[in-house]
């Protein structure tokens, strides 16, 4: 078998080693090379073909990205490329030997449809032009002699955007009978994302859009892209379903985005989710051919509500899942050996509608000893020189403080009970729970002394007095009611403790004494299984969150 290579009128003689053309394709990274032939077929010349990994950005290995040549929907023997060889005749005149030949894996060796031999001639070098996939050969332009180029605009949907590769083997010697080596390059730059180290609402998501990149040019075996001047939109359509949870992939593999390398800045970045919740971004950077660029997506919704004194708004702005979070108050300490009782803490999710309102009322912490007059704090706390501590609430209408939803309890969605307030020494009564806690009261070297209890899920606490027979004065007593801390004092104006505020407020004592907590409580409209209350958090006056948690 043997073929003149007559292209400059010169012929070779016909004893000059001319060597079959065929191709090994070495599935490894990209520096390992490896022979199918054996050492008596030396004579053969043979490609060491080598196939890459994809890079991350730090280099590391990314063997997961989409394309990657390691398996039968990639680059392997049941595979194909192309090859284009051009001939240098060691004067001044190039000939095309091998036009877009397809190459492919036939009798335990890769080979080109015809054969093709080597000039046998030291002068004469030959260069080699492969590309993956064969269905980019209408796109692909070449002269004999320059390098072939690739004239290519990406798709805008992912799911239609391929990978390339391409393989170069320059002026090689004619006579050559060593391996020659091709080692294939991704010629596109890898994008996808994941959940950021912050997080993500939870939720199916649709698309993620990148506008503003390049999306044509033209590629030059060895050489590298030349920009088109047009941008486009490019989407990804995964249907991933994410917790939230940091680092867990959105797209990957199938829809990782195959993107032209370039410079950039100020490029937009689209999430969207199936019920229609949009978030937006704008990033900047470069992507270089055969990196792989993951870009971690956080988005934290939270609006947080402090003491006001006054009804706070909360309008959803998306459609989904939030989380209520709530403090109630605590209770104030009198004089010096009083010990204040924290407030409660209850949480709950709720599903909003984009637009819904909420109302969030914070309740209020007074440190004691008021006087000479008595002081009750909002949302609840009891009268008292060491009053109680205001209740915390969201509901779905505005009607004021809580006891003024007496009549209207299926509109409040969640509370947070007040602590109870302590006059001279012992604890008052935490708030929050099922229930709120009694208070205790220790007062050394007084002659009196009285605890009271907490609020419950169905009624407030009992109010109580000192004992009369060592007290000289008359005591008005106020028990704890819905939404509001009992109260207890004298006809000296001589206050004691108010009670906490909460669902039923906790009962207060007249001089001396240590009131009880308001207790939390649970609207039926929070998502069953998403819900608790606890006694005893907040230190301070009340608080409230409402977090974006899903847009499911």
């Amino acid at each position: 078998m043997s073929r003149k290579f007559d292209n400059n009128k010169c012929t070779d003689s016909l004893y000059s080693l001319y060597l079959l053309l065929i191709v090994c394709l070495c599935i490894c990274s990209c520096t390992s090379e490896n022979n199918i032939f054996d050492n008596d077929n030396t004579k053969l010349l043979n490609f060491s073909v080598s196939v890459p990994e994809w890079k991350n950005n730090d280099s590391s290995s990314d063997l997961n990205t989409r394309a990657m040549p390691v398996s039968g929907s990639s680059l392997d023997k049941a595979s194909s490329f192309n090859l284009i060889a051009d001939v240098y005749d060691g004067t001044k005149n190039y000939s095309t030997i091998i036009k877009d030949e397809t190459v492919s894996y036939t009798n335990n060796m890769w080979k080109t449809v015809a054969s093709h031999y080597w000039p046998g001639v030291a002068t004469k070098t030959v260069s080699f032009y492969a590309y993956y996939p064969t269905s980019i050969s209408s796109s692909i332009t070449h002269t004999a002699g320059s390098a072939p180029s690739l004239s290519y605009t990406v798709q805008s949907d992912a799911a239609n955007q391929i990978d390339i590769m391409t393989a170069t083997g320059n002026k090689i010697s004619g006579n050559t009978n060593s391996s020659t080596p091709l080692a294939f390059n991704h010629i596109f730059a890898a994008v996808k994302f994941a959940v950021g180290t912050n997080g993500l609402p939870s939720g199916t998501v649709k698309s993620i859009t990148i506008s503003g990149i390049n999306n044509s040019g033209t590629y030059t075996f060895s050489s590298g892209w030349t920009l088109g001047s047009t941008t486009t939109s490019f989407t990804v359509s995964p249907s991933t379903v994410i917790t939230g949870s940091a680092g867990a992939n959105i797209t990957s593999d199938a829809f990782t985005m195959m993107m032209i390398p370039q410079t950039f800045s100020n490029a937009s970045v689209t999430l969207l989710y199936n019920n229609g919740t949009t978030f937006s971004t704008t990033i900047s950077g470069a992507w270089n051919a055969g990196s792989s660029y993951t870009y971690n997506l956080s988005k934290t919704i939270v609006s947080s509500f402090g003491y006001t004194g006054s009804a706070q708004i909360f309008t959803a702005p998306y459609a989904g899942t939030y989380k209520l979070e709530v403090w109630g108050a605590a209770g104030g300490a009198g004089w010096a050996d009083g010990i204040k009782a924290y407030g409660g803490y209850s949480y709950g999710n709720i599903k909003l509608n984009t637009g819904q309102l909420l109302y969030v009322f914070v309740g209020q912490y007074q440190d004691g000893p008021v006087s000479p007059s008595p002081f009750g704090c909002y949302n609840g706390g009891g009268l008292g020189q060491a009053p109680g501590g205001g209740a915390t609430h969201i509901a779905t209408t505005s009607r004021g403080e809580l006891k003024n939803y007496a009549s209207y309890q299926n509109e409040v969605l969640i509370v947070a009970g007040g602590g109870g307030g302590v006059e001279w020494g012992g604890n008052g009564g935490s708030g929050g729970g099922i229930s709120g806690s009694s208070g205790k009261s220790e007062v050394s070297g007084q002659p009196v002394s009285a605890s009271a209890p907490g609020g419950s899920q169905t009624s407030g606490g009992t109010s109580v007095a000192p004992d009369l027979s060592v007290w000289n004065g008359t005591n008005t007593l106020i028990n704890a009611s819905f939404g509001q801390g009992g109260c207890g004092y004298t006809s000296t104006s001589d206050y004691g403790a108010g009670g906490g505020g909460g669902w039923y407020g906790g009962g207060g004592t007249s001089y001396s004494g240590a009131a009880g907590g308001g207790s939390g409580h649970l609207g039926a409209s929070l998502i069953s299984g998403t819900t608790g209350m606890t006694n005893g958090i907040c230190s301070d006056a009340g608080h409230a969150t409402i977090t974006y948690i899903s847009a499911n």
